[in-house]
């Protein structure tokens, strides 16, 4: 109902404007019951067809009927010359719609089917129609058909020439209106109307007050307002050729009633005057649309061709700074801040798909008040439903988000972002999806033209370029720190082997030192003692058990320093053979007691045992556990005044023996703890003292051997403690594997 009730008042508002033009028209020009020379109703009603539909043919018919027959005409003659205007307007609107007539009026094709089939072409229905009905029913003269076809022919041509493309511009462009101009150019417009006015009014209603009675010049003053029709035209296009032509027709028709139009004045009679009128208006408003037209067009293709060259310009410049820089940052802001200057959008940016199945907008520009999406993470739904649009190769134009129909989760981000129009472009190469480059409008619906959509694909060819071009600096940066690590810790490995090489080469000559000092000290001492024998002058020569015994310690010492040297267990690379079996460490002790105790007595040294009697049994080789003691005890004995206690303890730690052996010594700084058990060190107790250093070396070897650990805990002048664990004797199994490992080795 509301639909019907809509429909009902504009068919009853078209019938009312239709009657009150034509009556007015009729009341100022005192007619009567000739034909109309301007009819202004034409043009109302083609013009509310064409906009309004068919529906509106019957208020244009009711209110030519009215008119008609209020003007005093039967009403037969009502009903044919309603009929002959409804039907020219509805074939005019018909043939515009078929023909997809634009109502900017801006293109020449678009005024050749206003003035051809509109206005001469439709316009040709209601002459006949008329002129044959007012003829047949006797009320105008058969011998006048001709000429009164020709007057309402081309009243209503001028009048749709005259009304049409006034209205359809207001319609349609009336906001051009508002807009700010400059002052030259209102200028300019004032002073083209004013001149336009003054002329056409001379010209057509006063030119009897300054010429001559002898009209012989006449012919040519209705020219005069030409020029301006066409300054008009050219300068402000349609606009300013529909105002131009509704002013000089109403100044004509003004001169036309007062009887002083130079058309009247020059014609035999006054329907051959009207007729030239009709044709002269028809010449002069179809020059200035069609000029209009010209120059819009000449502009629109000038406009294109600038934007070709700008496009083309910011295409290039982006491809430069592509090809110019590595910095993916400031390339990517380039581009989008370009392409929203050049589109004049809202927001612009790219969105980059990560390694990890991610995305991230990695470049934006923006308008101020538009809220940043820099840094923002979309949802993998979305996600989902681009990757599948953008696996198909389609862009996402939308040109009003409100209307368009698209998956649900994209319409929501729409939504969500009060996004009015959008268009989206895939970034891709060789069929991997890159990301995409997105532009959005906030204010308002927007119609992406198919140049813009051309100039993003270009720009998202430089944008995959900079992105793949990022990449591989990236994977080659990569490459080249990886090389500079590499070369980096290769020369610091180098220098560590020339360290390595410099300490050996010094361990080296300690060694040698050592080595002649120990075998010298001992070999000298037993120099010496044979000679005291070989001094002595018996055939035979005895020696004392004390004596005996310093020779045999002395072999002993040499002995053990050249087993020690050649022994190839010492080595890095070779490990130690073991021989384990089930030991009770407290009963070992007791037993080694035994043969330590002249050593004790020798450097007035008291020995502590303190292992307690249920010590589980440890699993080692007693002869290389022996090595250790003897080799800790000799350290301790040797390297320290006499007279000196020695503690022996243990205590289970986790599946480990953990051992200690204290003294009461002078004790060791914590440089010498670090470096005591190394191989090749000079003795660090006291650095008078001489000594290649491989016994601690050798407790370490033995030690760890056993899957055991070995260290020093001293405090100079207060004492040392040496500690190391042992395995128990329930982890056979781990520690029969281990010597099958060594053994193989």
């Amino acid at each position: 109902m509301l639909r019907i009730s809509s429909d009902r008042s504009k068919i009853v508002l078209v019938a009312l404007v239709y009657l009150g033009v034509g009556w007015l028209g009729y009341l100022c020009l005192n007619l009567g019951s000739r034909p109309a020379p301007i009819w202004m109703s034409a043009g109302i009603g083609l013009t509310a067809v064409f906009l309004g539909g068919k529906r509106l043919v019957l208020g244009v018919f009711i209110g030519d009927l009215l008119l008609t027959f209020f003007l005093g005409a039967s009403w037969p003659i009502a009903l044919f010359s309603a009929l002959g205007s409804s039907l020219s307007a509805l074939l005019g609107a018909q043939f515009l719609h078929y023909l997809r007539f634009s109502a900017t009026l801006e293109r020449i094709r678009d005024i050749l089917l206003l003035v051809f089939l509109a206005a001469l072409l439709a316009s040709a229905v209601n002459a006949t129609i008329d002129t044959f009905a007012r003829s047949w029913l006797n009320t105008w003269d058969w011998r006048q058909f001709g000429q009164s076809w020709g007057i309402i022919w081309l009243g209503d041509s001028t009048g749709i020439l005259m009304t049409t493309p006034l209205l359809l511009r207001f319609c349609f462009n009336r906001h051009s209106l508002r807009e700010p101009r400059q002052p030259q150019r209102l200028g300019e417009a004032l002073l083209c109307l004013s001149l336009l006015t003054g002329v056409t009014s001379v010209v057509f209603g006063g030119q009897q007050d300054f010429l001559n009675p002898d009209w012989s010049m006449v012919q040519y003053l209705e020219y005069l307002p030409f020029p301006f029709v066409v300054w008009a035209a050219m300068r402000f296009q349609t606009w300013g050729a529909v105002i131009a032509n509704f002013l000089v027709s109403i100044l004509a028709l003004m001169g036309l009633v007062g009887g002083v139009s130079p058309f009247i004045l020059q014609a035999p009679d006054h329907t051959r005057g009207v007729l030239i009128l009709q044709i002269f208006l028809v010449i002069v408003m179809s020059t200035s649309l069609f000029l209009s037209a010209a120059i819009t067009e000449r502009q629109q293709i000038d406009r294109a061709l600038n934007e070709t060259l700008e496009r083309e310009h910011l295409v290039t410049q982006v491809a430069l700074k592509v090809h110019q820089s590595l910095d993916i940052d400031q390339v990517l802001n380039t581009i989008v801040e370009e392409i929203r200057h050049f589109l004049d959008a809202d927001q612009v940016y790219i969105g980059h798909c990560q390694e990890r199945g991610w995305s991230k907008v990695i470049a934006e520009s923006r308008r101020p008040e538009i809220p940043s999406l820099m840094g923002w993470f979309p949802e993998p739904e979305l996600l989902e439903e681009l990757g599948q649009l953008f696996s198909l190769d389609k862009l996402i134009i939308a040109d009003n988000t409100a209307k368009v129909k698209t998956l649900p989760t994209l319409k929501g981000y729409y939504e969500y972002l009060q996004v009015k129009s959008s268009l989206v472009l895939p970034l891709t190469v060789n069929h991997q999806h890159l990301g995409a480059l997105v532009v959005h409008q906030y204010s308002h619906p927007r119609h992406w033209q198919k140049s813009e959509v051309k100039l993003l694909e270009q720009l998202a060819t430089q944008v995959c370029i900079a992105i793949g071009q990022a990449q591989l600096y990236q994977r080659v940066q990569s490459l080249n720190n990886n090389l500079e690590r590499e070369v980096a810790a290769r020369t610091l490995e180098l220098r560590e082997k020339v360290r390595e090489i410099q300490r050996l080469y010094e361990m080296k000559t300690v060694f040698l030192q050592a080595v002649s000092h120990d075998l010298r000290t001992s070999i000298m001492g037993l120099v010496m003692l044979l000679k005291n024998l070989q001094c002595r002058q018996t055939e035979k020569v005895t020696i004392s058990r004390a004596m005996l015994d310093q020779v045999v310690r002395s072999c002993d010492r040499q002995l053990t320093l050249i087993n020690a040297l050649s022994e190839n267990h010492f080595a890095e690379e070779r490990p130690l053979i073991l021989h384990r079996q089930p030991l009770s460490l407290k009963e070992q002790v007791k037993i080694w007691l035994k043969d330590w105790q002249k050593d004790f007595d020798l450097y007035q040294a008291t020995f502590i045992n303190l292992l307690p009697d249920d010590l589980p049994a440890i699993n080692a080789d007693p002869c290389q556990l022996r090595s250790v003691f003897e080799q800790l005890l000799n350290n301790a004995l040797k390297h320290n005044p006499p007279p000196i206690q020695l503690a022996l303890d243990a205590r289970i730690d986790q599946d480990m023996i953990y051992c200690t052996l204290s003294d009461n010594g002078i004790g060791m700084d914590e440089e010498q703890c670090q470096h005591l058990f190394h191989l090749y060190v000079r003795n660090l107790h006291n650095q008078h003292l001489t000594g290649i250093g491989l016994g601690s070396y050798q407790c370490r070897q033995i030690i760890e051997a056993h899957s055991g650990r070995i260290g020093v805990k001293s405090t100079p002048q207060v004492g040392s403690q040496f500690w190391f664990t042992l395995p128990l004797a329930h982890q056979n199994f781990r520690v029969i594997k281990q010597d099958l490992v060594n053994s193989n080795q």
